[in-house]
């Protein structure tokens, strides 16, 4: 009885565990070159690299694959102010979010 009280206790904590947003691939690239021309595996790779390390500050990084593309595309000026992110990196992260938001479920 104590072993399985701790078992779903272990579980439970893994299911709250921090949001990890999925790495891109160039399958992902590709999708997102064809709404971002010249976009690359390299610039998701750094807008998620940005994601990662200034939005999880402030809200949890699975908010923003939540809401529509509109609502993302409309709060992002607001939020990429707040991060103090400049205009690049700004855009670097929105078309990481909105490619990898459109990407196949699995």
């Amino acid at each position: 009885m104590k072993k399985t009280f701790v078992i779903l206790l272990l579980i439970g904590f893994a299911a709250c565990s921090s949001y990890k947003p999925v790495a891109p691939t160039q399958s992902d690239a590709d999708r997102g070159a064809q709404k971002y021309p010249g976009l690359s595996l390299a610039d998701l790779n750094q807008g998620k690299a940005i994601f990662e390390a200034k939005c999880e500050k402030c809200h949890s990084l699975k908010r923003p694959f939540m809401v529509s593309n509109a609502d993302v595309e409309k709060i992002m000026p607001k939020m990429a102010m707040k991060a103090n992110l400049d205009h690049k990196s700004a855009d670097l992260v929105l078309q990481y979010l909105l490619t990898m938001k459109s990407a196949p479920k699995k």
